[in-house]
């Protein structure tokens, strides 16, 4: 863990420069997630979005649309689809979607969430892996589990209050305005660091529910009981869902 500590300072480093330099993944975020047009045109037929696909989604429940560079249109997400970087995911009343991303990263996301793939990439001969996640409002269950052979693996998800960074970890990040929360399930270690403190990385392990607040410099940390953590698995199931239209 000590390991990950020291990329995740160096993780945080960057991005506190970034900031001030405006990196153009940092830019392209607050753009792309500051609001969808009122008057976004939904298509059934699906185009292809930039470069290789990132990702696949394996199933849906109810209506989720897809929205790649351009927010204007939007695409009904459909079991198959690929999912391309820079891809915006937006799950609506009652809608559930699974995914599987590149270097084996699957997610849950609950209804009422919007999600950015702003970076996800995997290199099989440099065993390397690195995924990048911007989460705006909503509920993701997300497991990470880098093989053995990846010599270098990193899994980051940014919220309006905090940033997490994962190599192994089965948890579940809820945004709201405000505020995030996160809620660890067995097998997690991860590194949170409050977007207020970005250099203060801080240890979450198994079973464990953190609070980062916007003015608060270090989460709030709870033990989280057996009963709501089984009942949060059941609502973030990552196993197929039935297609409803």
């Amino acid at each position: 863990m000590s390991r990950l500590r020291i990329k995740f300072t160096g993780v945080m480093s960057l991005i506190a420069l970034s900031v001030i330099l405006i990196h153009p993944a940092i830019s392209e975020m607050s753009l792309s997630e500051r609001s969808l047009p009122a008057d976004t045109v939904i298509r059934d037929s699906f185009l292809s979005g930039t470069g290789l696909p990132v990702g696949k989604i394996q199933s849906v429940r109810g209506e989720t649309v897809i929205f790649h560079r351009d927010p204007a249109v939007g695409y009904l997400a459909k079991t198959g689809l690929p999912l391309y970087q820079g891809d915006i995911l937006q799950t609506r009343k009652n809608s559930w979607i699974l995914c599987r991303l590149v270097g084996g990263i699957r997610l849950a996301m609950a209804p009422g969430t919007m999600l950015t793939l702003l970076q996800s990439n995997s290199n099989s001969a440099s065993k390397s892996s690195l995924s990048f996640l911007s989460l705006k409002q909503g509920g993701v269950r997300f497991y990470v589990d880098a093989t053995p052979e990846s010599s270098a693996f990193e899994f980051k998800v940014q919220t309006e209050t905090a940033f997490i960074l994962a190599k192994q970890a089965d948890f579940i990040v809820k945004a709201y305005p405000g505020q995030t929360e996160i809620i660890t399930f067995g097998k997690s270690r991860l590194e949170v660091a409050s977007l207020a403190a970005p250099e203060e990385g801080h240890l979450i392990t198994d079973y464990q529910r953190a609070v980062v607040k916007s003015e608060s410099a270090a989460p709030i940390l709870e033990t989280l009981s057996f009963g709501d953590a089984e009942t949060l698995k059941a609502e973030f199931r990552l196993t197929q869902l039935t297609n409803v239209r």
